[in-house]
């Protein structure tokens, strides 16, 4: 539903509250004024600490200067006449009880008036005492059609020369995608001040600009796809699988009926590729990847965790087709069932599950665990995502391969190196453990004259690691047994 129609809507069906989430103030504005036309006969009234109460449109019969917010509240209960109210950054007076008490009382006096209170606000928060009574509108960012107007108001009032493409503005518009209307229009000024006409390199510019702005969210974070899915060693039934779904996203894909898949869970052993998959899954696909640290989704004020889980996706939503990673998700969510945070956990679990459930934009998301122990089960509930993987320890053929990559990356010629022999020796070694082993060797190899490193310098480096599988043997174990029926193997099974 267009947010117009939906603010429209809860207007007219004599919603006596309504929230309306955003930190874009004067794109609300707009909105709420246009709402307002079409139901003609309602004055609009915007109130805040420092101006007090301003009418649109005409005289104001309420009385303006600074005001506190009880006496707003109270004006607005007495006020005669059919009227909508926009109280601007209301949320710091939720701390206050007779500010709760005198909004529960308009709930009920103003359900039989024409009269509605609009509570601005970027953040997503309200009093539990009124939460269920009070419908929450968030505006979303500007989607691609909005930029495109922006683009071309700047360039029509400024007089800019424009050497774009019909695909190449496409892209640029859509490279704006995740921001602000100010944001945007920012980096689109600021590409014409740089080069002094609208050309292809405003497109790097912009992304660039982009970044530093999702940098600040702090929650998402830019990942660069230098990684190649060749530069996973083994994994091959995974990679089958991501590589079948490469144009899923493309115009044809949809054309055909299919449907947008929805995501991977990849459990295993720490140090098997589960992160590498991530970052190549991102250049294989050419989609953005974001990074959501569940680390920063959590805040100390109430109500503020949800609201920067709720932004974070609804940028992904924005930005979309992207792929969102969540590293190690199990210890976000271990204290899901507990008690310890008054359930914040659960509150943030249960919208991310949510979400997950209900997305309809083409944002595909990873998600790697190692231990499925701390796992709420209602996260690998069929339908939250399209496979759940389990990924083992290589094995022979998967650790040659695994030593092929590395080496290559160091030496351009790896006949040199025995890598059958190597593969050999490193029985119940991850992929991680196979590279620390190589970077062992060339240590070693420097520290003795600076001479190039040989078979014999890896197998005294893999001699230098303590495997995994020594450590956590029990628990490898018990993670194998659990994974044996509930999930797809990574790996290609040897017959």
């Amino acid at each position: 539903m267009d947010i117009r129609e939906e603010l429209d809507i809860l207007i007219r069906s004599r919603q006596p509250v309504i929230s309306l989430v955003t930190g874009e103030e004067e794109r609300a504005h707009d909105l709420v004024k246009e709402v307002a036309q079409r139901l003609n006969g309602r004055d609009l009234f915007f109130w805040n600490t420092v101006m007090g109460f301003r009418r649109e449109g005409g005289s104001n019969p309420l009385e303006e200067g600074r005001m506190d917010p009880l006496t707003a509240l109270q004006r607005i209960e007495g006020y005669r006449g059919d009227a909508i109210f926009v109280l601007e950054d209301f949320h710091p007076f939720f701390e206050q009880p007779v500010i709760v008490r005198m909004l529960r009382n308009l709930l009920h006096s103003l359900r039989s008036s024409r009269k509605t209170v609009i509570l601005l606000s970027p953040f997503f928060k309200l009093p539990p005492e009124i939460r269920d009574d009070v419908p929450q509108v968030f505006l979303p960012l500007p989607d691609y059609e909005a930029l495109r107007e922006i683009l071309h108001e700047i360039c029509d009032s400024r007089d800019v020369k424009v050497d774009l493409s019909k695909d190449a503005e496409e892209k640029l518009v859509k490279s704006a995608l995740g921001l602000t209307e100010n944001q945007a229009r920012g980096v689109f000024v600021k590409s014409i001040l740089k080069h002094k006409v609208l050309d292809q390199s405003a497109i790097q510019l912009v992304l660039s600009e982009k970044q530093k702005v999702i940098r600040k969210e702090e929650v998402l974070e830019f990942f660069p796809a230098r990684e190649k899915i060749s530069d996973i060693g083994g994994l091959d039934n995974l990679k089958d699988w991501l590589k079948k779904r490469d144009k899923a996203f493309s115009s044809r894909a949809k054309e055909y009926g299919l449907p947008n898949p929805k995501g991977i869970l990849i459990i295993g052993i720490q140090g098997t590729g589960k992160s590498l998959t991530a970052k190549a899954t991102s250049a294989l696909w050419r989609l953005p990847l974001l990074r959501l640290d569940m680390g920063k989704v959590f805040g100390s004020l109430v109500g503020e965790s949800e609201e920067r889980m709720r932004k974070a996706l609804l940028l992904a939503e924005t930005i979309s087709p992207c792929i969102l990673w969540i590293d190690e998700i199990e210890k976000a969510f271990s204290s899901v069932t507990g008690a310890g945070d008054s359930g914040t956990s659960a509150r943030v679990f249960g919208t991310f599950l949510t979400w997950m459930q209900e997305k309809e934009k083409p944002v595909f998301v990873i998600a790697t665990g190692n231990d499925i122990t701390n796992l709420p089960p209602e996260l690998m509930r069929k339908g939250r995502f399209d496979e759940i993987f389990f990924v083992d320890l290589p094995h022979y053929e998967e650790r040659m391969e695994i030593f092929r990559v590395h080496l290559s990356k160091v030496r351009p010629v790896i006949r040199n190196y025995d890598v059958a022999l190597l593969a050999g020796e490193t029985e119940g070694f991850s992929g991680a453990e196979i590279e620390q082993a190589i970077i062992n060797a060339m240590y070693n190899a420097f520290d003795d004259g600076e001479r190039d490193f040989t078979t014999e310098d890896i197998l005294q480096g893999i001699r230098e690691v303590v495997p995994i599988s020594k450590l956590m043997s029990e628990r490898i174990e018990r993670l194998r047994e659990w994974a044996a029926d509930r999930t797809r193997k990574a790996n290609k099974e040897v017959h």
